[in-house]
């Protein structure tokens, strides 16, 4: 093991396992400029937009999926108690896709001394305990929009724009489609809100749908700026020793622009 990746696990272990519901990763430019390199994080926390803890980056998987149909894995260059970073090469043209996705579930359990990232079988004096797997995917564009945003990863949850969203105007609709262990999830649901908007004062989110038969949704996306969409899917699992429910997220963001400047 190499001496970047060593820094990268001490710090892992050292500021500890994130237990926020909310995954993203947020580019430094949503436009960047062709042939660029630019820097994006990989955050969690439970105030949307601002990543306060970092996720267990050794139970994801990240990617670059390039507008030619190119995949490979990116490298984390630094990580801290809130988020970590990811160098993201620009290399010409085009959509690009920068993704997460869990490769093996994360454990949490509520017991009568608070939560604790470990399976039942592991704690004691147990509450209930779950079991959860997330997919995060952002969209940005160099230059000129292409079709690659529109690739299904094969993810074990996973939300799929049917229009590019980086080319999208405020008031334009978004229609989705939401995949659970490949096939379309139906009756999920989809939530989604925009950067400044305050959960807390709401009862509801600016996006509160439920996908059809066909795993399908369409939601309007009213304001410019960068939104955050994402499915959840949650159901029990009596036969699993180690947790008591499933819980799968799937999240997308991209930035719409501001057509009135």
């Amino acid at each position: 093991m190499n001496r970047a990746w060593l820094i990268i696990l001490a710090s892992f272990f050292l500021y500890g396992v994130a237990s926020a519901h909310d995954y993203w990763i947020i580019p430094e430019d949503f436009q960047p400029a062709e042939s660029s390199l630019l820097n994006a994080t990989f955050g969690c926390s439970h105030t949307y937009f601002m990543s306060e803890e970092i996720p267990d980056i050794t139970k994801f998987a990240i990617m670059m999926h390039t507008p030619g149909g190119r995949e490979f894995p990116l490298a984390l260059s630094r990580v801290n108690h809130k988020a970590a970073t990811i160098p993201v090469p620009i290399l010409g043209k085009g959509t690009y896709v920068i993704s997460a996705s869990s490769i093996m579930p994360s454990y949490w359990t509520s017991t009568r001394k608070g939560w604790v990232p470990l399976p039942k079988t592991s704690v004691k004096n147990v509450i209930k305990g779950g079991k959860y797997f997330k997919s995060i995917k952002t969209f940005l564009t160099a230059v000129s929009p292409s079709d690659s945003f529109k690739k299904n990863f094969g993810y074990r949850i996973e939300l799929i724009p049917q229009k590019n969203p980086t080319a999208l105007k405020p008031g334009e609709e978004l229609p989705l489609v939401a995949f659970y262990n490949g096939k379309p999830l139906a009756g999920a649901t989809i939530f989604g809100l925009f950067e400044g908007f305050n959960s807390k004062e709401h009862e509801t989110f600016p996006i509160d749908e439920q996908t059809d038969e066909q795993g399908e949704a369409t939601v309007k996306l009213d304001k410019p700026g960068t939104w955050l969409i994402g499915v959840k899917y949650q159901f029990n699992t009596p036969n699993d020793p180690d947790a008591d429910y499933e819980n799968n997220r799937a999240y997308i963001m991209f930035k719409i622009e501001d057509t009135a400047r």
